[in-house]
């Protein structure tokens, strides 16, 4: 029997959109596609795209919710109180970061799939979503920045003398940090960066980018090349030493981010204050504490000499582009979860990212987390 999949319009300011119409041409196939009215529009893609695409339009979302038999939403709230039916529910949630959000998915015919957590293997990689957003908040984070400064990025030299290139800081060589380091080459700015993890050294400087070398860091092999927590003393080894560099930054991004628990502050209050005025702070991290101590997730603040903008879901602002790439992830994973049988065990991938079954918490990662408090 055909599968159903049900696309949810998103909520809380998110823009993005699951799957774009030219998913749903490829899935059409193998399953009915429904989409919620609107679900793309803030992406750039109206309803009769996906009309002709092959999905059918819902204006009722009870309706599509009750008729799915796989439900995608990147991390819109889904009502399942009146659910009678079997269903899947795949999505982007930061479960790690709050596990509330399972308490709306423990129903006996539930199963919550969370793409955040799929593991770092190369066959998981097409379904990355977390890479996916990160690429794209690290590229707009130095656009919006930039144009937060009084400066442009470029060395450049005119009638009216020599400009200097502007100077960048970029905290967190993961994804989005080094999308954010490629950018902001790739406009004429100077950039030097830092991460924990030694083995990012190599990538920094292949962008064209100066490594701030700190020796001490813990690691660990089996955090899938994630970042882990560090002592208090090598934190602070690190701001003294970031210190140095923030002085001279006119941007600095941060993106420094641990799953499961806050995000490292790397730049304490006396930093910010030291810094040139008409300096600007873009806080990747803002949504788990931030990086910066002055951080407010969502907000932007003009203190006395820097403007601090704390947004973690930057990559709204580029919803088309993002949607784009989610889209594929998602297709990808949900042709992954169609082919098999859920009863096959053990599936890196499923088990990886399947956080409720039948009800209950099945996520060994999730259970590890959640007893450590």
């Amino acid at each position: 029997m055909m599968k159903t999949i049900g696309i949810l319009k998103e909520s809380n300011g998110v823009s993005v959109v699951t799957l774009t119409p030219f998913n749903v041409e490829k899935l059409k196939e193998l399953c009915t596609v429904m989409v919620e009215t609107e679900a793309g529009h803030q992406a750039g893609f109206s309803d009769e795209a996906y009309a002709m695409a092959g999905a059918t339009i819902i204006s009722d979302r009870e309706q599509l919710v009750n008729d799915a038999d796989i439900l995608l939403t990147h991390s819109a709230t889904v009502d399942l109180s009146g659910n009678k039916k079997r269903k899947v529910v795949i999505g982007s949630h930061n479960i790690l970061d709050d596990y509330s959000r399972i308490l709306s998915f423990q129903d006996p015919l539930v199963d919550l799939y969370s793409l955040t957590l799929l593991p770092r293997t190369t066959k998981a990689q097409s379904m990355d979503v977390l890479s996916s957003m990160a690429a794209m908040s690290g590229y707009q984070a130095v656009l919006y920045g930039l144009n937060k400064l009084g400066t442009i990025a470029p060395m450049m030299s005119s009638a009216g003398g020599t400009l200097q290139p502007a100077k960048v800081l970029v905290l967190g060589a993961g994804v989005a940090g080094l999308q954010a380091i490629a950018t902001a080459k790739r406009l004429g700015a100077i950039v030097h960066a830092f991460d924990v993890r030694k083995q990012t050294k190599s990538e920094v400087e292949s962008l064209g980018a100066s490594f701030i070398e700190i020796v001490g860091a813990k690691e660990d092999e089996a955090s899938g090349g994630y970042a882990i927590e560090q002592d208090e003393d090598f934190t602070t080894k690190v701001q003294e030493s970031i210190a140095t560099f923030s002085k001279e930054a006119n941007l600095i991004i941060t993106t420094a981010r641990i799953p499961g628990k806050p995000a490292p502050k790397l730049i304490t209050k006396k930093m910010v204050d030291d810094m040139q005025l008409g300096s600007v702070i873009v806080d990747l991290a803002a949504d788990t504490g931030g990086n910066c101590a002055y951080t407010e997730n969502q907000k932007e603040h003009q203190l006395e000499n820097v403007l601090i903008i704390g947004n973690s879901s930057v990559f709204n602002t580029v919803a088309t582009s993002t949607s784009i790439l989610l889209g594929n992830n998602y297709f990808t994973f949900v042709k992954y979860l169609m082919s098999k049988n859920q009863m096959e065990t053990p599936d890196e991938i499923l088990d990886g990212t399947r956080i409720t079954a039948n009800g209950k918490v099945v996520n060994e990662r999730v259970i590890a987390e959640i007893n450590t408090y």
